[in-house]
């Protein structure tokens, strides 16, 4: 019997033969934005820089989506902030985690004690907890009032 190899979303590959092969959430976007454009795997492939073949297996979870490759597809295609942001919340699903980029705050140690606080613990919150957290950020997002360079919750 071949060796079993693990893939993306608990598949398993043995041998020559993939048990399954499913199309991902960040799959789904990019046939989509295919479909869209008229465009066939190959000249998105090419627009984007990449082979068929790997493209495919992006779009069907055999292949772990390159870090820049949202940024990539969002230059190439015009995305505006928000289907950017659909790609990148995609993509997070496939992967199963999310990078966090502190941009000017990076060198603050209270800011990335922070994050991994929260990364530590996320997975031990209930979903009314989550539901909070959520509609917090949405308020904070919306408030748009900033002081001494952070917004004020």
């Amino acid at each position: 019997m071949g060796k079993s190899v693990g893939l993306p979303g608990g598949r398993q590959k043995t041998g020559w033969c993939e048990v399954m092969a499913e199309v991902t959430a960040f799959g789904k976007i990019l046939r989509k934005m295919r479909i869209d454009c008229s465009e066939v795997l190959g000249d998105m492939a090419k627009r984007l820089k990449v082979s068929a073949a790997y493209l495919s297996s992006i779009e069907n979870g055999l292949r772990e989506i390159p870090d820049d490759f949202t940024a990539r597809i969002a230059a190439e295609y015009g995305l505006d902030e928000a289907q950017k942001n659909g790609l990148d919340e995609a993509k997070a699903k496939v992967k199963g985690a999310v990078d966090v980029k502190f941009n000017e705050q990076k060198t603050e140690a209270d800011y990335v004690e922070t994050a991994v606080m929260f990364a530590r613990d996320f997975s031990r919150l209930s979903v009314e907890q989550v539901n909070e957290l959520k509609e917090l950020l949405k308020r904070f997002e919306s408030s748009g009032e900033c002081f001494n360079g952070r917004a004020a919750v």
